[in-house]
């Protein structure tokens, strides 16, 4: 009996082996693309920050970021809401095509709008752009949506090669085949090109679920209203990430945001190495109980490290500001350096409200995270538009570093109490 049970030992234990080791390379893949994806991002942003000058970056800018409500309203919530669908590989085949059908027609109404509403009002009078970038951030859209159907059909290599080749052939094209005479044009152009390449991109890696294509309206709705919580969050977090600029480019115009947009790009590209963390040291977490050392410890280093990563970004931006404006842009973006400065404990702030968040989330509190996200999120708005008229440039910083540092009171908060009903 004995030696007939030991090879299916063998085989449970190498299959569980083969098993985790498949996993983790999953969870590699998708960390080295979201990483690689976003970096590339902030590359073509740098890129096209030293080829235009101030004017042309600003109005590209500004039309971006005039168009970006619509993105964060036809969000929807549906790309965390498909993270979280289970159930047969059909029901999952059936349900991306749904939330594809939902996206592309909500977008696609909204954007006409915009850009009727955009060229009415006479914030910007280039039609042939603004079409451009209308079609590009509804190509984009979608691209998240596949991003996330891929990660549900735990294809993670497919969605990081989608998250990789629109910016990277995005960089390329500008790079190799930018024109000095037209260069809105020419920005957004390559970029709704790179675009159009990722949605053939994506029919082809989901060509199978798009065969399962069916009108269901009655569908529709319900998906709208089991998505709502999710619909909330992202909704926040995207204006808690966004707001600032969206409402410096409607107050201030198309100089503003082309001296502001650069300034966050910096910041922001300093939130790469914690989201990483994040995805790395969540699932670590979320195995372990509150009490127990390991956790203590993950938590703890997790913070030591936060606190030694902000304080040297702080320290270089406070000090070195203007050497990094003239290493990564040029001399025309001076202006930003007192925005760097001002906003130069932002790393530190967003780096312990990751460790707050993942705390939370491994004790599954998204509903505290999500109501502590709104705080900030209306205070943002609130702050920006009361501030912005007054202060310009420098009110939208100071609004942001506030902002940061309500959410690390906020978040340290939530977090003490999810570990207290956890004890």
């Amino acid at each position: 009996m004995q030696s007939a049970s030991s090879p299916v030992a063998i085989f449970r234990k190498n299959w569980r082996s083969h098993a985790s080791m498949g996993l983790a390379i999953n969870v590699i893949v998708a960390i080295v693309g979201v990483l690689l994806a976003r970096l590339l991002g902030s590359l073509t942003q740098v890129a096209l920050a030293r080829l235009m000058n101030l004017s042309d970056f600003g109005m590209y800018t500004t039309l971006y970021s005039l168009l970006g409500p619509v993105v964060m309203i036809t969000s929807m919530g549906l790309d965390t809401w498909l993270l979280r669908q289970g159930g047969s590989p059909e029901d999952l085949e059936s349900v991306i095509s749904q939330v594809f059908m939902l996206r592309f027609l909500a977008t696609g109404a909204l954007m006409v709008v915009a850009i009727v509403v955009l060229l009415v009002s006479g914030k910007t009078s280039l039609e042939l752009p603004i079409i451009f970038a209308a079609l590009g951030l509804t190509f984009e859209l979608l691209l998240t949506t596949a991003h996330t159907a891929l990660r549900a059909q735990n294809r993670s290599r497919a969605a990081a090669l989608l998250q990789v080749v629109v910016p990277g052939l995005t960089i390329v094209l500008t790079l190799a085949l930018w024109n000095i005479y037209t260069p809105l044009l020419t920005a957004t152009g390559y970029r709704l090109l790179a675009d159009a390449f990722g949605v053939g991109l994506l029919l082809w890696l989901l060509r199978l679920s798009f065969q399962r294509l069916r009108w269901t309206p009655r569908r529709l709705w319900g998906m709208i209203g089991q998505a709502r919580a999710y619909f909330a969050a992202d909704l926040l977090s995207s204006v808690a990430l966004k707001a600032d600029l969206t409402m410096v480019a409607f107050m201030i115009g198309a100089v503003g945001a082309g001296i502001y947009s650069p300034t966050l790009l910096i910041i922001n590209t300093t939130f790469l190495v914690p989201a990483v963390a994040w995805q790395v040291l969540l699932p670590v977490i979320s195995a372990q109980q509150p009490s127990s050392r390991g956790f203590r410890w993950t938590v703890g280093l997790a913070v030591a490290g936060s606190v030694l990563y902000g304080l040297f970004w702080a320290a270089a931006f406070w000090w070195g500001s203007g050497l990094i404006i003239d290493l990564v842009l040029r001399a025309q973006y001076r202006e930003a350096v007192p925005l760097l400065q001002i906003m130069c404990l932002i790393p530190l702030f967003k780096s312990l409200n990751f460790c707050s968040a993942m705390v939370m989330v491994a004790r599954d509190d998204q509903v505290l995270r999500t109501k502590l996200l709104a705080v900030g999120s209306v205070v943002n708005v609130v702050a920006n538009a009361i501030f912005i008229p007054l202060f310009g440039l420098a009110g939208a910083a100071w609004v942001n570093l506030a902002t940061e540092i309500i959410l690390l009171i906020a978040y340290s908060g939530g977090a003490w109490v999810s570990l207290r009903r956890s004890a």
